[in-house]
């Protein structure tokens, strides 16, 4: 039989479990992998212009220019648009890239992936990032993830999409774009986690940077009502061991 502190333990692991935070990456710049063997078998399936619909390719940049990329996986390979040239900052011949975008059937002529995210693979996470670096050095960063915390100087609603600048201490300035909704306004000290792209961070995840002391901070990915109903039930358990002691 369970005690009622072993009970009350696993009670306490599963808040913790369902309370982690979510999955690292925002699922709207890494969708439904597909080889590209896949695609030169049956490039109609995937072709956006018949059934809109975007998917994400790996690949070894095994050219690169000013007309397109050109990914590799080793036996099949697939054009990639550059019409966007800021997406591709820093990344070099050989690297190993995840493309997102829309498939672009061309029966006669060549068929091609427009971009929309352009990822070094694996995805990187630089952790909090200072904006003054980016600023500094824009390719260095450019396809891989990272937290940026400044003041939100504006924040703008357009076509379901927020445009956001972002302020630190020395006035150097990033444009991010949210996806989603949020009560925030100008003049908020805030923290912002997505992927750096095109020299815009393109983030699902921002809010208030709260103090180090914060539930949400000591606990990543807790609500403030989780948070508390975790810290009150590990409050008890601490309590009834004391007494069995």
């Amino acid at each position: 039989m369970l005690s009622g502190s072993m009970i009350r333990a696993i009670f306490i692991a599963m808040m913790l479990f369902s309370c982690t935070a979510t999955a690292a990456y925002a699922s709207m710049f890494e969708l439904e992998i597909v080889p590209i063997s896949k695609i030169k078998e049956n490039p109609t399936a995937y072709d956006s212009t018949m059934a809109y619909r975007k998917i994400s390719v790996i690949g070894n940049i095994s050219e690169l220019n000013k007309q397109s990329v050109i990914l590799d996986d080793g036996k099949d390979s697939l054009k990639v648009d550059i019409t966007k040239t800021e997406l591709f900052e820093g990344l070099n011949i050989s690297d190993q890239i995840l493309v997102t975008g829309e498939f672009i059937y061309e029966p006669i002529a060549e068929s091609v992936l427009i971009p929309t995210y352009v990822l070094h693979y694996p995805a990187q996470d630089m952790g909090i990032v200072n904006i003054s670096s980016i600023v500094s050095d824009p390719p260095a960063y450019n396809g891989k993830y990272m937290t940026v915390t400044g003041n939100l100087s504006s924040l703008e609603m357009s076509m379901g999409r927020y445009t956001a600048t972002i302020v630190d201490e020395d006035g150097n300035t990033l444009k991010v774009f949210f996806y989603g909704s949020t009560d925030l306004k100008a003049g908020y000290d805030v923290k912002t986690f997505g992927l750096l792209n095109g020299r815009v961070l393109h983030s699902e995840s921002m809010g208030l940077n709260k103090s180090p002391l914060s539930v949400s901070t000591l606990v990543p990915g807790f609500s403030s009502m989780m948070g508390a109903l975790a810290i009150l039930s590990l409050a008890l358990l601490l309590k009834s061991r004391r007494r069995n002691d």
